[in-house]
């Protein structure tokens, strides 16, 4: 209320210029303005003051701060603007009209092909969309710059210091009244919270929520968090949540048998060990063989087997050709490549090789892989991978060592030794049934012996053969012999004239027996361990001889000289054709 001591004024008053203004005088005014006055003649010096300065009443206005409290029956008018003002005031609405304008322009021009009214449709279409439908988090353009954050979310990682667990701190941008929804493997109590207030929410979850709960091949993963908020109105809407990497731990483990990364499979397959130890093993964590689970101890260390499963056909059993692998010189006409008995008699000789191609068997099944691997949830899975060469055919180590002299006895009993693979199976076998054999036996070291019984006089072809699974058959072939006891007149005057005999020997109709005949030497075919040469009878025919004379030799000076031979048939020369004569005695002639 205004003050009724304020004095009366004059209808018409001249304004008084500022700088005339006396403070000592308004000072006396204002004294006397608010002198008390009492309550009874308040009414009508109110009334009084109204009349007297209606036409003033920008004047008195100065004063309505002053007197507001008091005067509550009257409310001050507002102050009138002036001419200058709302001058000012419309032209600023002009110039603003004229900007819009011509920046409505330029949109028109530089978006809508200064179409103004493409441009005024395009704005009654951002007007007209329906405010219901359901937003889309990858649809940001309808999104209006003031909800801009709306349905979005950052996010932080925690420690609790307490339990050292891990957590998101989750801020999360929604109406308020939304529920939150968390989308998850993970089994939750609760997967949903309720945004309080002001639009927003701070949720707190373990890690483990969103990992992937389940072994992984890298130590930096990502993680995006799938949560949904449903709005009060039922809108269901995909938050927008940035991604996070996490560095989890590497698992690590030592495997010692097999102790190579590559192994070689037996023969019948038989089962590789397998043994192992988890480092920094807990409950949590398990073994797997070839995805197959295993135990593991207390202690972290495991034990197991693999069985291979490729397997390789029947192995064959190859027969040997006399070419190849005879201890006789008379096996090749070609003293330089073939006639060396000791390619087979001494201990640098017989290696059984295949002689038929065709017989090699071929592997079934592929190279196998054992993969061991330690597997625990949210760790980088510790692996170790071994290759299983299927198991190949091969050669049997097998050879006779004897010297040549220990293959020979006039009483008949012979010892065959040499070498073979360990637990090779040894048999033998002669086309002569006056040859008889007891049983070998193979040491651990692989050295065997075979006792041989001759039954007469006479020189005899025996074949070892050596069996042993995994490996190709391996032979051997030895000539073993019994000397005569009887001096040379008393074995020729038991013996057959040859050159009588030489159409039934040639034909095969003979095949043994004891002969003696004479012609001249012609040629020197081989002369390591004993020399075998040719000579020729006085009708042309031709014989081949071996000298096993104790007491005789012969060489390339004796060719051209007439010989008496007396020795034991012992077939043909590997021509087919030629008789072959083993000497046990020789007679310059």
């Amino acid at each position: 209320m205004r003050a009724s001591a304020k004095p009366a004024a004059a209808p018409v008053r001249q304004p008084v210029k500022q700088d005339d203004f006396d403070d000592d005088d308004f000072d006396d005014e204002e004294e006397e303005d608010y002198a008390p006055k009492k309550p009874a003649k308040r009414g009508s010096n109110k009334i009084a003051r109204k009349d007297d300065f209606d036409d003033e009443e920008e004047d008195i206005d100065e004063y309505d701060d002053e007197y507001d409290e008091d005067d509550e029956e009257y409310d001050a008018l507002p102050k009138k603007r002036g001419k200058g003002t709302t001058i000012l005031f419309w032209g600023l609405i002009v110039l603003l009209l004229a900007l819009i304008a011509v920046f409505g322009m330029y949109i028109a021009k530089k978006n809508f092909d200064g179409s103004i009214g493409k441009m005024f449709a395009s704005i009654g279409s951002v007007f007209n969309k329906n405010g219901n439908s359901d937003v889309d988090a990858t649809d940001t353009g309808s999104t209006d710059t003031a909800a801009s954050t709306m349905y979005t979310a950052s996010i932080s990682e925690y420690t609790d210091p307490t339990t050292s667990e891990l957590y998101f701190n989750i801020d999360i941008f929604a109406p308020t009244g939304s529920t939150v929804r968390i989308i998850t493997d993970a089994t939750l109590e609760n997967n949903t919270a309720t945004v309080p207030s002001n639009d927003h929410v701070i949720l707190r979850i373990s890690r483990d929520v969103f990992m992937p709960n389940a072994p992984v091949e890298s130590e930096v993963i990502t993680i995006s968090p799938n949560i949904q908020v449903i709005s009060p109105d039922g809108q269901t809407t995909q938050l927008t949540v940035p991604d996070i990497t996490v560095t989890v731990p590497v698992l690590s483990m030592t495997v010692s048998e097999p102790a190579t990364d590559v192994v070689n499979a037996t023969f019948d397959n038989s089962p590789i060990p397998i043994i192992g130890q988890v480092n920094n093993y807990d409950g949590e964590t398990a073994v797997f063989i070839n995805d197959q689970q295993v135990y593991v101890d207390s202690t972290g260390m495991f034990t197991s087997s693999y069985t291979p499963v490729a397997t390789v056909s029947t192995q064959p059993t190859a027969t040997p050709e006399a070419a190849a692998t005879t201890p006789d010189p008379s096996a090749s006409p070609d003293a330089e490549a073939t006639t060396d008995p000791e390619a087979t008699t001494e201990p640098e000789a017989t290696e059984a090789v295949p002689t038929d191609d065709a017989a090699i068997p071929a592997v079934t099944g592929d190279g196998e892989t054992i993969t061991i691997e330690a597997r625990k949830n949210n760790c980088v899975t510790a692996r170790k991978v071994i290759t299983v060469e299927p198991y190949v055919v091969q050669n049997l180590s097998f050879m006779v060592t004897n010297e040549l002299a220990t293959l020979s006895s006039d009483t008949g009993s012979v010892t065959v030794t040499g070498t073979a693979t360990p637990g090779t199976q040894i048999t033998a076998a002669c086309p002569s049934t006056d040859v008889t054999f007891g049983v070998a036996t193979v040491s651990e070291t692989g050295t065997f012996s075979l006792a041989v019984s001759i039954g007469k006089v006479g020189a005899f072809d025996i074949t070892l053969t050596g069996k042993l699974e995994g490996y190709y058959d391996g032979t051997a072939i030895a000539t073993v012999e019994r000397p005569p006891t009887l001096d040379w007149s008393k074995f020729r005057k038991a013996s057959s004239d040859l050159s009588k005999n030489y159409e039934k020997v040639s034909t095969g109709v003979t095949t043994s027996g004891d002969f003696y005949c004479t012609g001249t030497v012609t040629e020197i075919i081989a002369t390591e361990p004993y020399a075998i040469f040719r000579i020729k009878l006085s009708d042309g025919s031709e014989v081949i001889c071996a000298n096993r004379s104790t007491k005789s030799t012969i060489n390339s000076s004796d060719v051209k000289d007439k010989k008496e031979v007396i020795g034991t048939l012992k077939g043909f020369y590997t021509d087919g054709t030629t008789p072959y004569l083993w000497c046990w005695f020789i007679r310059n002639k």
